[in-house]
């Protein structure tokens, strides 16, 4: 059991892509309740997809004020940085 819930922390841990690769192949491994660990499985990968959709929004949205903020804060690092 505790191995199980290890696996399960490292899978959750995984980048989509790898997740949804091992999720392909655990399609093709026979299961006695038919598609429940797959769709168990598959609700991470759908998470991360559907997080980087709004990241990508996010900064498709902000991204200029991020920008500008970022200099900003280089430009007040680099003053610290020579004052010192």
């Amino acid at each position: 059991m505790f191995a199980m819930v290890i696996a399960a922390l490292v899978y959750i841990c995984l980048p989509w892509y790898i997740q949804s690769a091992v999720w392909l192949v655990n399609l093709f491994i026979p299961d006695p309740v038919p598609f429940l660990d797959e769709i168990i499985m598959f609700v991470p990968i759908a998470y991360k997809i559907k997080r980087i959709f709004d990241i990508s929004e996010f900064l498709r949205k902000y991204g200029i004020v991020l920008a500008v903020l970022l200099g900003i804060g280089i430009i007040a690092l680099t003053v610290c940085l020579i004052i010192l």
